[in-house]
This record gives structure tokens, C-alpha cells and sequence, in this order.
């Protein structure tokens, strides 16, 4: 049974009001907009660390005269509607953020984002699997579900299964195979001081236990960063500042105790006035 999907296409933008005096800038993008209740969570420190595993980083970039010519084309065929004493202006093009989904800047005007590719084949939509509701609903923690996928994917069932990717090839599909893919974290710059994006670096590729959902908060501080991708929130750190992630910490844990629909994961991850950390989190459940 194919299992439904979402991409979003993302070119980003900088709207800016001048004025005598000063102006004031504002970047914005057309990412997931999700019209559900949440539930707002403080930040509650347990659980465990792990270190990230570095990989090369892959580094995108953008040929500076395509970059405008391409910019120029986007703007044209973009139907906004500005006010008064505004313009628009490309920052980046959909070559260096491919199918993003959350975004933060740092101090530097630096954007991060976060790009699935969990929502492909090991992520689901409780929508494509109706026959799923009865149990889903009666799981009380996330190793409930954890024993349903292993379960309902044992690699004794692979033959009635065949529709699920064998995405480690490896002959049979199980379980085993939504532990695969993984999802991404992206750095994108302006190194010319063109007003451009030029560059986008994946600082990180990870998160692929079988239970893991799709990455949809990112919170970008100066030390550090938190990435919100059920079932748990994490801190990551670059602690030899080679510009890669190497430290994964899990601060809580505990969510998408249910399958929902898809997109309505943790999210919105945000640090408050108080310097605590809050963030949302859907119809998928949770059990802290």
C-alpha cells in the first residue's frame, strides 16, 4: 500500500521597509503551514547522549551569475502583492534549500533548515492506513508502537509486505527497512556579501531509528542548536567548531506515541523570554 506524501517548494525571500531613518528587514518562506491544536510543552531535561556520526560534509553551490539570472526569473513569475515603501528581493533558490521544512538564523544571517527524506517511505500518514486506527489509538507509550512495527513488518511477513521500499537491500521487507533513511539538517550562507545565498553545507545526516519521525522544529543559539523529531527533542552541538554536529543530546522523550497525520510531529521549537525552550506537538501523542 503506497503511502501518501508532501513536498513543499521554498524559495526565500527578503522583504524590506526603509524608512528616513532606518529599516527593517524580515525573512519569510511559503514552509508548512499546520492548522491543528498543540500543546505547549516546557523544556524537561532526561534522557541520554549520544555522539552524531560526521560524515563529509555535502556542500551545494550556487554560480553567482546563474544565481542572479535565476533570481530575476523567480521574482517575475512570483505573484506578490507589496505595500507601499516595500521590496522583495530572492535570498535563495529551491537548488540550495531543497524541500525544506524548518527554519532558524543565527547571530551571523546564517539560515539552517531541516529537510526530511523519513517522509518517503518510513514515516506514515494514518490516512493511507485506516487499519491502523484501532491499534494506534490503544498504544500508551512510544515501545508500544515500536512493537506494532515490528510486528506488523516481521521479516517472516516480507512477502505481504513487498509494497514497503527494501531500502537496505538486504532481500526482505521488514522493519528493518524504516530504519534507513535519514533526515538533514542544512547551513545556507551569503559568503560574497552579495545579498544572496551562495552556499548550503548538510551539517548533519541522522535520525533513522525505526520509530523516528520527520525533523519539523530547529531552534539555532549560539552554542547550540535543538532539533524537535519525535520521539524525542534534541540538543546538538559542534564541539570542535569544524562547522559539523558531533554531539546529540536527548532532553526529552516520549513522542509520536501514535500515528497521526503526517506533518503533525513536534514542531516550533522557540526559546522564551524566560530562556526556557518550548515547542508544540500534534495528534501523534505523547507519553514524557
Amino acid at each position: 500500500m503506497p503511502q501518501p506524501t508532501q513536498q513543499s517548494k521554498l524559495e526565500f525571500f527578503r522583504v524590506q521597509n526603509y524608512t528616513k531613518h532606518s529599516y527593517n528587514q524580515m525573512t519569510y518562506s511559503n514552509a508548512w503551514r499546520r492548522p491543528f491544536a498543540v500543546l505547549l510543552l516546557t523544556l524537561v531535561f532526561a534522557s541520554c547522549n549520544d555522539s552524531a556520526k560526521k560524515e563529509a560534509p555535502l556542500i551545494v553551490r550556487e554560480d553567482p551569475e546563474q544565481a542572479v539570472a535565476k533570481a530575476n526569473d523567480i521574482r517575475k513569475n512570483t505573484p506578490a502583492q507589496l505595500a507601499d515603501g516595500l521590496t522583495l528581493t530572492l535570498w535563495a533558490s529551491d537548488s540550495l534549500a531543497p524541500d525544506p521544512i524548518a527554519m532558524s538564523i543565527d547571530d551571523a544571517g546564517s539560515v539552517y533548515l531541516t529537510r526530511t527524506n523519513r517522509q518517503k517511505n518510513s514515516e506514515f500518514d494514518i490516512r493511507g492506513y485506516r487499519h491502523w486506527m484501532i491499534p494506534s489509538i490503544s498504544w500508551e507509550s512510544v515501545e508500544d508502537r515500536r512493537a506494532f512495527l515490528h510486528s506488523f513488518f516481521a521479516p517472516e511477513k516480507s512477502k505481504e509486505n513487498e509494497w514497503l521500499q527494501d531500502l537496505n537491500q538486504d532481500g526482505v521487507h521488514d522493519w528493518h527497512d524504516l530504519a534507513v533513511e535519514k533526515d538533514e539538517i542544512w547551513k545556507l550562507e551569503d559568503r560574497s556579501g552579495d545579498g544572496m545565498a551562495d552556499i548550503s553545507t548538510r551539517i548533519l545526516n541522522d535520525f533513522h531509528d525505526e520509530v523516528t519521525d520527520v525533523a519539523e522544529g530547529l531552534l539555532v543559539r549560539k552554542n547550540d542548536m535543538f532539533v524537535a523529531i519525535a520521539p524525542d527533542l534534541w540538543r546538538l552541538r559542534d564541539n570542535d567548531n569544524d562547522g559539523l554536529i558531533d554531539e546529540k543530546t536527548s532532553i526529552s522523550h516520549g513522542y509520536a506515541v501514535h500515528i497521526g497525520f503526517s506533518g503533525h510531529g513536534l514542531s516550533g521549537v522557540a526559546e522564551g523570554p524566560d530562556g526556557k525552550i518550548y515547542w508544540s506537538i500534534g495528534d501523534i501523542g505523547a507519553n514524557i
